[in-house]
């Protein structure tokens, strides 16, 4: 990563779990490869954003989104020298199905079709829903707004979830298996041959498959998810040294490194955003079962 952003907000909405809205602008930035694990939807309001996304490149400007699946190796930077501003909603994959089946979908995992859309009217509609979520608007109006969005991309641009054809990558469901197992304690010092040995791999093959699939190395992926989950824990009352350990980091300046460098914010202030601008959960969390979440990761080889 480049120079850090310029300015970075972060607001929680309660209409659904694992909501979240972000408004970022970047002077001289530009995100190396990373991964989030939900759904990122994004569009740009001052300037306009380049970014590559499975070796192709888009630009994000006016009337136009970005849509990042989770485990979708992308990067981000400036269209030309100028500023940009980035107006994000985030949301669980999870929370997404939810809110499909309320719409008559029969459960299923759901994702969006992407990376680049051009759709006017929601683009129209997410901005104002940011604009209204900055200026504090009532809770009913932003609850009306998040609705219309989410059905809107639900019914022009969401898919459920499929195996991948070709059986040197993973399947989302192979993932999903990996991702669990890993969750169960972040904390643990994973080995190569442990992992492969979950799909009957041996070591080359489960390594060659994994990069094939997510184009970053299994270190970098647990990274991710530790980093994501401390984001998770912060949402909760817990002393930033028990969310380091719970995490998985050696102690609480190894945590604040790796989440600095990770989301240009420092834990303790980016906890202290969502207590000022939105409703602070407070839920209870047993062990480390996957959250709501969302990953901004620079991954190293």
């Amino acid at each position: 990563m480049s120079n850090p952003a310029c300015q970075i907000q972060h607001r929680l909405l309660d209409t659904l779990p694992g909501v979240e809205l972000v408004q970022a602008r970047y002077q001289q930035f530009s995100f190396d490869k990373h991964v989030h694990d939900d759904l990122h939807i994004g569009v740009v309001d001052v300037g306009a954003q380049q970014f590559m996304h499975k070796g192709q490149r888009y630009l994000l400007a006016p009337k136009r989104l970005s849509i990042i699946n989770p485990d979708e190796v992308h990067d981000g930077q400036a269209a030309n020298d100028s500023d940009y501003q980035v107006q994000l909603l985030r949301i669980s994959t999870t929370s997404l199905a939810l809110f499909a089946q309320s719409m008559g979908y029969q459960p299923q995992e759901f994702f969006l079709r992407g990376p680049e859309i051009e759709d006017a009217e929601l683009y129209q509609q997410l901005l104002t829903l940011h604009y209204a979520a900055a200026q504090q608007g009532t809770p009913l109006a932003l609850d009306s707004l998040l609705v219309d969005i989410l059905s809107h991309l639900l019914k022009r641009y969401g898919e459920h979830a499929g195996d991948i054809v070709g059986s040197a990558r993973f399947s989302p469901r192979m993932l999903a298996q990996l991702k669990d197992y890993l969750l169960t304690d972040l904390s643990r010092s994973y080995r190569l041959t442990e992992l492969a040995a979950l799909f009957a791999l041996s070591e080359h093959q489960f390594l060659r498959r994994f990069r094939q699939t997510l184009g970053i190395t299994p270190h970098a992926y647990l990274l991710a998810l530790r980093v994501d989950y401390a984001r998770q824990l912060l949402r909760t009352n817990q002393p930033l040294s028990m969310v380091a350990t719970q995490a998985g980091f050696y102690d609480q300046s190894h945590l604040t490194h790796a989440f600095k460098r990770r989301y240009n914010i420092t834990p303790a202030r980016y906890r202290q955003q969502l207590q000022q601008c939105a409703v602070f959960y407070n839920t209870a969390i047993n062990g480390t079962r996957k959250l709501s979440s969302s990953m901004n990761v620079e991954l190293t080889h």
